[in-house]
């Protein structure tokens, strides 16, 4: 345990089918040298991959791998973590035995060559090898012909996998290299070679060139006999070490490309993040604001409440006198001055209110109205049946007991109950000039005088003769008329009540009653009723025909 934490191991996953599989592995001895070491990808056993024929240049590290490989079989055997990646897990498998051919036995006194010295170690290794053995052999075949070196390097080879055997081997021999290619037993990987140095790192599925002029040239052999050396070479073979030369510096490019765009890629996201975690900031910030203005909002608005609480209590019992109701409505209009000037520091309120006046338009069926008669073809009338038709504007084409209309181009039939005249239309009435300001939105005639009586057309009060004098003529809008339809008569005389109350505080002498024609028992009911009110009702008619004729009053 001492040991793999020394070498900042990983414990490998451990089984019984023979594979070696580490990403960034590294030499364990040559990391407690204290050495900066390159790691590399091992794979061995793998699918029906098992053997791998490491090439490369000599001095290149084809010999580092090769012990590697040892070194993490008997450390896995003896629990101890290997040194891998750590993010990664990595998996060396129960290998025994671990057999290997590495170095060099010739012995003068034995009478052993080099070659005769492999041979013997060779054939100790076939008598021991079985199957879940891990046998390493450095370069097989060298030290003879090298025709016939290669053929007893294959033979050992197969004669290995045979009996179940993983095998790994370093060489310099062509054939063996390409044994990869016509036997999926076998997977070939290279020492990476650039700038004429060896860089130490194994790569999986390259075939690495010996590069022995180039090692040749880095040891320091003269000049003169390197340029020897490269003239003997044949012309196919100068042109294929130049060709992997240039196809290793060609990979180094790419892959510093590719490092850098992946550095990029990462920066683009670490700015991404940043500029998402800006963002949700502001959101909060502007979150925060809005709900400070929306409390002090809500303050100030608690102080208007009370000064209406004040209100109400002048108004409370029945000893109220037009003077004080007066005076107190007008406080209420300056209080709801106050509280619409606070509310347009708060978004989005006076749009809604905007939006909730323009749905406040009414449009009452014709059928309500007297003087059905006047409906004209040729003259414009607008939808008030509930669909897709509703509040369009549409032209009519025949009459009938079903009005042939045009909208939006479109032939349609409706009855009288389902058209209204439109409600700027002013039916009867003489056109009135406008004083338009520049970029003003425009709004109907109907709208405008409503706005009128609303703003600008509140009456003054004269306590001693009790009279009321209004500014203008006051027409039917939605916040004047009381809608009866529905209800029986006492239903419909509360709210009658409840609306003069408010029309006398608001200072308006003006209320239409909306109790249509039916069979006529609520509108008989209503005006015998307002013959006898004498606390709110001064006078009372039929409406004017443009405001809906007899259906109101």
């Amino acid at each position: 345990v001492k040991l793999g934490r020394r070498l900042d191991g990983t414990v490998p996953e451990v089984k019984n089918e023979g594979v070696v599989s580490a990403i960034d592995a590294k030499h364990p001895i040559l990391l407690l040298r204290g050495m900066e070491v390159v790691g590399s990808d091992v794979e061995i056993g793998q699918g029906k991959n098992q053997a791998m024929i490491l090439t490369g240049p000599n001095a290149g590290g084809k010999t580092i791998i090769l012990k590697l490989l040892g070194l993490f079989a008997m450390m896995a055997r003896d629990g101890i973590p290997v040194p891998t990646k750590q993010s990664e897990k990595a998996r060396v498998d129960f290998f025994e035995p671990v057999l290997a051919d590495i170095g060099d036995i010739q012995s003068v006194d034995a009478d052993l060559s080099t070659f005769s010295g492999h041979m013997l170690v060779c054939r100790e290794v076939l008598n021991d090898a079985r199957k879940d053995a891990l046998v390493l052999l450095d370069e097989p075949g060298s030290g003879t012909d090298p025709n016939q070196g290669v053929a007893i390097a294959q033979a050992l080879l197969e004669a290995l996998l045979d009996r179940g055997c993983r095998v790994a081997i370093t060489t310099h021999f062509l054939d063996l290299k390409q044994l990869a290619s016509s036997d999926d037993r076998f997977a070939v990987a290279g020492m990476q070679f650039l700038g004429n140095r060896p860089t130490y790192k194994l790569i999986p599925g390259m075939i690495g060139e010996s590069f022995a002029l180039a090692v040749a040239e880095r040891l320091k052999l003269p000049a003169s006999v390197l340029d020897r050396a490269n003239g003997l070479l044949d012309s196919e073979t100068r042109k294929m070490g130049e060709l992997l030369r240039d196809l290793e510096e060609q990979k180094q490019e790419v892959e510093k490309t590719s490092e850098a765009l992946k550095k990029k890629e990462f920066e683009m996201l670490e700015l991404k993040a940043e500029m998402r975690s800006q963002q949700e900031k502001l959101e909060a910030k502007q979150l925060n604001a809005r709900r400070d203005e929306a409390a002090r909002f809500s303050k100030k608005l608690e102080e208007k409440e009370k000064i209406l609480e004040g209100i109400l209590e002048r108004l409370q019992g029945s000893g109220a006198t037009k003077k004080v109701i007066a005076d107190s409505w007008t406080e209420l209009r300056i209080v709801k001055r106050e509280v619409m000037s606070e509310a347009e520091n708060v978004p989005g309120s006076i749009r809604q209110l905007n939006q909730l006046d323009e749905a406040n338009v009414e449009l009452i069926p014709i059928s309500e109205l007297k003087g059905i008669n006047k409906v004209e073809v040729g003259k414009s009338v607008v939808v008030c049946k509930k669909g897709a038709f509703y509040g369009k504007d549409a032209t009519v084409k025949k009459l009938g007991k079903k009005l042939e209309l045009s909208v939006g181009g479109m032939p349609v039939r409706l009855s009288l109950k389902e058209i209204a005249f439109p409600p700027s239309s002013g039916r009867g009435q003489t056109p009135v000039a406008s004083n338009k300001q520049p970029n003003q939105k425009q709004i109907s005639k109907m709208a405008q005088r409503a706005l009128d009586l609303d703003e600008g057309g509140s009456s003054s009060v004269d306590a001693s003769s009790g009279s009321t004098r209004d500014k203008g003529t006051s027409m039917k809008t939605k916040s004047n008329t009381v809608d009866c339809l529905g209800l029986n008569f006492e239903e419909s005389k509360r709210k009658c009540i409840n609306s003069f109350s408010k029309a006398a505080m608001g200072n308006r002498s003006v209320v239409y009653i909306l109790h249509g024609h039916g069979t006529g028992v609520l509108k008989r009911k209503i005006r015998e009723w307002l013959k006898n009110e004498r606390q709110f009702v001064k006078s009372f008619k039929p409406a004017d025909q443009a405001d809906g004729g007899d259906a109101l009053t």
